[in-house]
């Protein structure tokens, strides 16, 4: 298939330029000399290499990350409950994170990344919970429509209890980043504890991409040729925790990512998973990386919340395919 042959070399290639874009364009330009002595002869006494080393690198990483993780949350997501609409943040797990965020804001005050992460982990195991009774009567059979009703439910229940403890705790300044989602507080201390639990979430997902495969084709099919449905299942939802509760740790809420990338990941790889899943974490991490320069570039040297800029590409996009009877 030419597109998918294509389309890997292609979207690898925009990454790498738009990783060093990421590291050149913002609020303060640098010249593309700073950028290849921050990667390659880092010099302390040097104010442009400082900015791109300390600032601008792991923020990009972070970006590359959490585009990737959330991409193949949603990728995941959709295939094991046969419902487009499926995404980590429609189904309320990433606001679900969020709430963990916020419970160990009011009882931290400032958590280190470890414990923001841990929190974010059990506020996205509540959720995820939530979705997996709901459905586990009909072994996810519940119309898209009905799964998504009640993810916009949670979501908007768990936002409200985050903002509830924001106003109690007067952490409004605090959340704040994390209600809207950015990329601006990434450090370095947050990259590397985030890089393993997202490789391994990755790792697993191109792993178990075939099973998504044989899950599409109905459970009697599955079982027929020896799969467990059920665990399958669950393999993939602990996948999903993983991805998510990560990358939401390091960048706040955000959504949509999972409900778009997906879709157009299908339009040029088909529908085999074993495709579909690297596709999808390649181009999210690719959207996600100009989608954050893009927010530094709208009204410099403001800085829009990269979150608000995914919800505005995001919504058109659900409303074009809603209306396209793609969904």
């Amino acid at each position: 298939m030419l597109q998918r042959r294509l389309f890997f070399p292609l979207v690898a290639l925009l990454l790498v330029v738009g990783m060093l874009a990421s590291l050149k364009y913002g609020a303060v330009d640098n010249r593309w000399q700073d950028v290849a002595g921050a990667l390659w002869d880092f010099q302390k006494n040097n104010p442009a290499q400082q900015l791109i080393h300390h600032l601008r690198l792991p923020r990009m990483l972070g970006a590359v990350l959490v585009g990737a993780a959330l991409a193949t949350a949603g990728g995941l997501m959709q295939g094991i409950t046969a419902n487009p609409l499926a995404d980590s943040g429609l189904l309320g797990i990433n606001a679900g994170a969020g709430l963990g965020l916020a419970i160990v804001f009011a009882l931290t005050g400032s958590p280190n990344p470890l414990v923001a992460i841990l929190a974010s982990f059990c506020g996205a195991l509540v959720a995820l919970g939530f979705i997996y009774l709901a459905s586990a009567k009909s072994s996810f059979g519940l119309q898209p429509v009905k799964i998504v009703l009640l993810g916009a439910a949670l979501s908007t229940f768990f936002s409200a209890v985050s903002q509830c403890i924001s106003l109690l705790f007067n952490l409004n300044q605090d959340l704040a980043f994390w209600f809207v989602g950015g990329t601006g507080n990434v450090s370095w201390l947050q990259v590397k504890l985030a890089l393993p639990l997202i490789a391994l979430g990755l790792i697993g997902s191109f792993l178990i991409a075939p099973q998504i495969t044989l899950l599409s084709l109905g459970d009697d099919t599955a079982i027929s040729l020896g799969k467990n449905p059920a665990l399958i299942r669950r393999l993939v939802m602990g996948l999903v925790l993983l991805l998510a509760g990560t990358a939401v740790s390091l960048v706040g809420t955000i959504s949509f990512i999972g409900l778009l990338i997906p879709h157009v990941v299908r339009f040029f790889v088909g529908y085999d998973y074993r495709y579909v899943i690297p596709a999808t974490a390649l181009l999210g991490a690719c959207f996600f990386v100009f989608a954050d320069i893009g927010a530094r570039l709208v009204a410099p040297p403001l800085e829009t919340p990269v979150g608000v800029l995914v919800v505005l590409i995001g919504v058109p996009f659900l409303l074009v395919q809603l209306r396209r009877g793609a969904l």
